[in-house]
């Protein structure tokens, strides 16, 4: 089998190949840090309701 005249990652197709492989790992872990944020503050939201509704329980 012969060598390819060119080789399959040079100067020119580097940034293009890691910019291809990065921008979707890069997404990726932007869209699962909103996620996480967003569960987050779900969960911050429900503590705040459940201590509300304590406090009017015990108030009562």
């Amino acid at each position: 089998m012969k060598y390819p005249l060119m080789p399959l990652v040079n100067d020119l197709t580097f940034s293009f190949l890691v910019f291809w492989f990065c921008l979707p790992l890069g997404l990726l872990l932007f869209l699962l840090i909103i996620w996480l944020r967003f569960l987050l503050s779900q969960d911050i939201l429900q503590v705040r309701r459940y201590r509300y509704d304590a406090n009017i329980l015990t108030a009562s």
